[in-house]
């Protein structure tokens, strides 16, 4: 039986409005079919935006091997970024407004200009880089729903919005043009205790690849990149579950810090 989009993106809008755990996917909502599931991710989004506001941009899963061993899959993917779910610098979310909420170290990029549509051969790590305007450091906010790691698919996570809950933009850094950003080193800390390292050049060896790999999928799908929307690359590090009432600080060297407060409702 042929997959309802519209069922599966209603079912997506309940489930994230009633916080629901989703410990595996649902049988019914499986598929095979990549460009299936993204046009699930596009109806999902209709909904999102009524109340999270517009696409401003997009995120990529799946593109270091931390984060590869963690969930089984192989990437990359790309998931929609809404407009009130970008924070800046620092943040205070609410536990009970979040199924299960990690954190993702990233490089985030700005695009200086509409990149259009690959013509004659794909965008590459040197042919994309005049579309960027700034790179800062960054926190993905993930919303797994509760997901058993045991039991992933990639196709599931596409069409959930590639489980972006938000981003967290570090402050604006004037001398990010003049760093190596395929050779950063980046930390995440709960309560001021490291607990996970990584490395930026573990992003498909370069943010800038990313981005490409984001600008020539797009491409695929008759989508484009537009002026001023944000990319955040991919994490550096596996997804890092944050503990209801910590503060999760994320820092990649040279390039910025953010700070998450994860409050515990009174």
């Amino acid at each position: 039986m042929a997959l309802n989009i519209a069922k599966v993106a209603n079912w997506l809008h309940q489930v994230d409005k009633a916080r629901a755990v989703v410990g595996w996917w649902p049988s019914q909502f499986a598929t095979d079919d990549e460009r299936l599931a993204y046009k699930v991710q596009d109806a999902f989004l209709k909904k999102q935006v009524v109340k999270q506001g517009p696409l401003v941009g997009y995120k990529i899963a799946l593109t270091s091997p931390q984060i590869l061993a963690q969930t089984g899959l192989k990437g990359p993917a790309y998931g929609p970024i809404r407009k009130k779910r970008v924070f800046e610098h620092k943040a205070t979310v609410r536990a009970d407004r979040w199924t299960r909420l990690g954190v993702e170290l990233e490089i985030i990029l700005t695009v200086n200009a509409d990149v259009p549509k690959p013509k004659a051969k794909p965008y590459d790590k040197d042919s994309i880089a005049p579309y960027v305007g700034a790179a800062r450091a960054g926190f993905e906010l993930i919303e797994d729903r509760g997901a058993d790691y045991s039991r992933l698919a990639v196709n599931p996570l596409i069409m959930d919005a590639g489980w972006n809950g938000g981003s967290l933009l570090a402050k604006p850094n004037k001398d990010w043009a003049k760093l190596d950003l395929g050779d950063l080193k980046g930390s995440i800390s709960f309560d001021g205790k490291v607990v996970r390292e990584g490395h930026s050049g573990d992003v498909l060896g370069h943010c800038y690849n990313a981005l490409a790999w984001l600008a020539n999928k797009l491409g695929d799908h008759g989508k484009t990149l537009k002026k001023g929307m944000i990319v955040s690359t991919g994490s550096m590090v596996a997804c890092q579950f944050v503990p209801p009432g910590s503060t999760a600080t994320g820092k990649i060297e040279g390039l910025g810090e953010v700070t998450l407060k994860y409050k515990l409702p009174r």
